[in-house]
């Protein structure tokens, strides 16, 4: 490694949302870096839009609260689908005790969160990979393109890939490959539908919600190996096929066709939690380094800040101490996420000889990667 070195007492792989705020809880008693692969946000906008109304004490902890309710950002409205039966069933959030919960500028969310982090001193690089990492000497030893780095406490925060629980040997268990196709709509001045609409057919599911700003996402979930899925990157036939179902089509009347559909992975991915101590002491792993839901869950910002919230608690309380506490709460939540999502794709049996539902019958993790 090269003769620029530096030490501090934390370092965070990722920029997101769970890196972030993992280095905001941590920075008041420690000097703390997160590198960044990318030097600035991607272009194309997140998707991943919705926070349930429990996030806001964990907001509250972040100390961005405030900024958080004054940002714009839009109050859920009533969820409706049709998934079990073919009609619709609504869902009031007026039963949700924490409250109903947002629907996100996703972009001003996560330039709060790192915004937030700057501001309590928390040391951000980005343009910064990671080439090499080990365990040496009681430390890790990152090599980066500004100089190497070294901390007893190292955290995965890399997203859905999960880079650097690879490069230490760690594996992953991967449900059925899923495809999310997605398009943002300007919805016309006219419309005030603010409910969540998911609606599920033969290829897969499909949802719909109101953002900030006058946009509305329109985004498709199926496999990676349905022919139809070169078809739905036509954003005229992906609005054309999503009006086809009554319930999108009603949110989705006098839209234009989104400029263009982008696609990417969405399934059950989860790592091995039981394999953390092989990397090495001190080493953890949140957000979906740890465990990438499904979108049909809804819960993966709300996992990126309590994941950080819980590993925040372990590394103030000392890894050798209370890794095995911060496991058996992650192993907890992946059980109960499981079982909830293999009931939830075993509603709609009108498909269930569908090879899209025939596959998520079973187990919906199973495959283990390296």
């Amino acid at each position: 490694m090269s003769g620029n070195r530096q030490t501090w007492d934390a370092v965070i792989v990722g920029g997101g949302p769970a890196g972030l705020a993992l280095a905001t809880l941590l920075r008041p008693h420690r000097r703390v870096l997160v590198l960044e692969r990318r030097d600035s946000p991607p272009a194309s906008p997140p998707i991943g839009e919705s926070l349930p109304g429990a996030a806001s004490i964990l907001l509250q902890r972040l100390g961005v609260l405030a900024t958080f309710r004054d940002a714009g950002h839009r109050e859920r409205g009533a969820a409706v689908s049709v998934w079990d039966i073919d009609c619709p069933v609504w869902r009031d959030t007026i039963v949700d005790p924490a409250g109903p919960g947002w629907y996100l500028d996703r972009r001003a969310f996560e330039q709060m969160l790192q915004q937030q982090a700057l501001d309590v001193g928390v040391t951000l690089r980005q343009g910064s990979p990671v080439s090499t990492v080990a365990h040496r000497c009681g430390e890790w030893q990152l090599e980066t393109p500004q100089g190497d780095v070294r901390a007893p406490v190292l955290v995965d925060a890399t997203g859905r890939r999960g880079s650097l629980a690879r490069q230490l040997g760690l594996s992953r268990h991967d449900g059925p490959p899923l495809l999310c196709l997605y398009g943002f709509l300007e919805r016309p001045p006219e419309s005030r539908d603010n409910t969540m609409r998911v609606q599920a057919d033969a290829h897969g599911w499909w949802y719909t919600v109101p953002l900030p700003g006058g946009r509305r996402v329109l985004a498709c979930h199926l496999d990676l190996d349905d022919p139809l899925h070169h078809r739905l990157k036509q954003p005229e036939a992906f609005l054309a096929t999503a009006r086809q179902h009554a319930l999108l089509a009603e949110a989705l009347q006098g839209a234009d066709a989104p400029e263009r559909i982008r696609g990417r992975p969405a399934g059950t991915s989860l790592l091995d939690v039981a394999q953390l101590p092989r990397a090495g002491p001190g080493f953890l792993a949140v957000g979906d380094a740890l465990l990438a839901f499904d979108p049909l869950a809804s819960q993966g910002l709300f996992h990126a800040l309590a994941s950080a919230a819980s590993a925040a608690r372990a590394i103030e309380r000392g890894l050798n101490r209370s890794l095995g506490a911060y496991q058996q709460e992650m192993q907890a939540v992946a059980g109960r996420y499981l079982q909830h999502l293999r009931a939830s794709y075993q509603g709609p049996k009108r498909f269930a000889r569908e090879p899209f539902w025939q596959r998520r019958f079973m187990a919906p993790a199973g495959r283990r990667v390296s």
